[in-house]
């Protein structure tokens, strides 16, 4: 469950880094071309000093319950969750809706995500900034032409990128 009084005391970054490693993900921080994926190699330094830019959440174990750790990020222009057996489509609801993520997301990559369906990519349409989405081996979507169209119309400066079966 979400440590809210641990967010409070390290601020959302950290605290976002320490749930992604945990759950097995790669954090990688502005200014910053290495991605940290070792819990106890989390830098130090001053409060807020790290902010998160890209996480790769390859066969990760997020799910929709730490979601919450996302919300006070203010700086992440591109997630990948590649095999990420728990997100579903009201995780995909979930990231769309945090304000924050609104404002930056710039890449999402979504790859072998089995229980991601047409709802969860249509969702992505309040993800006003997105520049570029990525979608492969989603067995989930069944509505190919319509999804992807209603996602366009939503988001016209949208690239979409597919390599689906």
């Amino acid at each position: 469950r979400v440590d809210y009084e641990r967010i409070q005391a390290v601020g959302p970054d950290r605290a976002a880094s320490e749930w992604l490693l945990r759950c097995g993900a790669g954090v990688r921080y502005q200014g910053s071309p290495k991605w940290q994926q070792d819990y106890n190699g989390l830098p130090t330094g001053p409060l807020g000093k790290y902010k998160i830019e890209a996480i790769n959440a390859t066969d990760s174990c997020i799910m929709y319950r730490g979601f919450d750790y996302l919300d006070g990020l203010e700086h992440v222009t591109d997630i990948r969750l590649e095999k990420c057996m728990y997100i579903q489509d009201e995780c995909l609801q979930r990231l769309s809706e945090t304000s924050n993520l609104q404002k930056s997301l710039l890449q999402l990559k979504i790859i072998s995500c089995g229980n991601v369906t047409d709802k969860g990519i249509l969702a992505l349409h309040k993800l006003m900034n997105l520049e570029y989405l990525y979608l492969s081996d989603l067995p989930g979507i069944r509505e190919k032409e319509t999804t992807f169209h209603a996602l366009q119309q939503a988001l016209p400066n949208l690239e979409l990128e597919l390599d689906l079966e």
